[in-house]
């Protein structure tokens, strides 16, 4: 897990490095609306140990799963991740833990009779 967490780092500072492009990223797949302020949510949430708001799940939900899996499938293409299929393993498992979280959080407050998004 230590290792994970080394990579991640890298990963982060990449990520962090071109965040201009992770934005154009999402514009680029129609992806909505999404900040940048959600976007590095979601981004630490599945490369760190970070959480995402409940205002930024319902961004993500909005822009849709297959939105959500795109992106992070293209940042898995990085030639870092290339030789290290475990870390992309944890990754798309962190990802996937993110999305399901968003949208319980997301059907919890459409359930909700005092719920305003």
């Amino acid at each position: 897990m230590a290792s994970l967490n080394v990579y991640a780092a890298l990963a982060i500072l990449a990520i962090a490095v071109s965040g201009a492009v992770i934005v154009d990223s999402v514009k680029t797949h129609s992806c909505g609306n999404m900040t940048l302020r959600c976007i590095d949510e979601v981004y630490t949430s599945i490369f760190r140990n970070g959480t995402v708001s409940d205002e930024c799940c319902h961004k993500l939900v909005k822009i849709g799963r297959p939105c959500h899996e795109a992106l992070v499938r293209r940042d898995l293409e990085d030639p870092f991740f290339k030789n290290h299929t475990n870390i992309k393993q944890e990754i798309l498992s962190k990802a996937k833990q993110i999305w399901n979280k968003c949208t319980s959080i997301v059907d919890a407050v459409s359930v909700s009779p005092n719920a305003s998004p």
